[in-house]
């Protein structure tokens, strides 16, 4: 759920006027909006409009028990969809079954008013990143991916992109089906974090466009040892997945896109490899644009390879490369 700073509002269920009146001034003078809520007389479609990031719900609320509470506000259709966190005596926290609950965070009573700021930024934080995560690789999603190549561009430090494609992977999927489509993810998965992790370190990103896509960063100086390794590691171990008929022929039957009947070979990848190393990258649109001539040129290619973008303001080149030990060719 977007929550952009100039709309942050917390909808409050409380029992006790003075607490909320001192709650809603600690949140208001953190830059948060404050809507007093009272169920079961809640007037919703004032709120659709302009929806809360999250629920503030004290446990004696409408003269409910936090169950209760929590129950009533995740049957709602609307409330139930908001992050939830809730005032607990701190007398009754072993008697509550925190895993059935539902809720997103709790704060004891007594509490400090001013805790209740960071336990939000966290709560709304945790959020964002579990909302943009791959289901099944767990890495960072597009938002997180847009807010990490922002982010680069506007330091004009150097920094290299890659978009990493598993091609043959749909028809792998048609022959295989999903369940072994899936381990193929993860083992890319596997393979990108802990090289990106081992040659890049610290300034090292990776992350899950979707599908069979990925994408990874780190300083232009590291990015071609990246490639290759990656490269290495994944035609080392792709041809595992397949069944032995298939491993021998160094290919599989299935159909093209339109229905035809095919043979594709063993999976393989294509990088495009993007940098602002010889010319200036402004905006993040450009990194999908030269991206995606980058990656058109290296799936016209045979195999495991890299395309790395080498524009200047003269001339624009392109280089490949399968082993790390090949001098990279480079064609105008």
């Amino acid at each position: 759920m977007n929550c952009s700073p100039t709309s942050q509002r917390v909808l409050l269920f409380h029992n006790d006027p003075a607490s909320a009146l001192t709650m809603t001034s600690v949140l208001e003078r953190a830059g948060f909006q404050v809507v007093e809520g009272h169920l079961p007389d809640l007037a919703l479609h004032e709120l659709v409009h302009d929806p809360p990031c999250l629920i503030l719900a004290a446990e004696g609320a409408g003269g409910h028990s936090v169950e209760t509470l929590t129950r009533n506000l995740k049957l709602d259709a609307f409330l139930g969809r908001l992050p939830l966190i809730v005032f607990v005596r701190e007398s009754r926290l072993n008697d509550i079954d925190w895993g059935s609950l539902g809720v997103d965070d709790f704060i004891t009573i007594p509490y400090r008013a001013e805790d209740i700021v960071h336990r939000i930024r966290l709560c709304l934080s945790r959020l964002t990143r579990s909302l943009d995560a791959n289901p099944l690789t767990r890495l960072p999603g597009n938002t997180t991916i847009l807010a990490e190549t922002t982010s680069r561009i506007h330091s004009q430090q150097p920094f290299a992109l890659a978009y990493l494609d598993i091609d043959n992977f749909k028809s792998f999927n048609d022959r295989y089906g999903y369940g072994r489509g899936d381990e193929v993810l993860i083992v890319a998965c596997r393979i990108l974090t802990t090289v990106v992790g081992e040659l890049a370190g610290p300034e090292g990103f990776v992350g899950h466009v979707g599908g069979d896509d990925f994408v990874f960063m780190s300083r232009p100086d590291t990015i071609d040892t990246i490639c290759q390794t990656i490269i290495k590691r994944f035609d080392l171990v792709i041809s595992d997945f397949y069944d032995r008929e298939d491993r021998l022929k160094g290919c599989i039957d299935s159909v093209d896109r339109r229905g035809n009947k095919e043979q594709f070979p063993i999976m393989s990848l294509s990088i495009a490899v993007v940098t602002n190393e010889r010319s200036p990258i402004s905006h993040p649109g450009d990194v999908s644009k030269i991206s995606s001539e980058l990656k058109k040129r290296a799936k016209a290619l045979k195999g495991s390879v890299y395309v790395k973008d080498q524009r200047s303001p003269a001339v624009t080149a392109l280089s490949t490369a399968t082993d790390p030990d090949t001098e990279l060719p480079t064609s105008v």
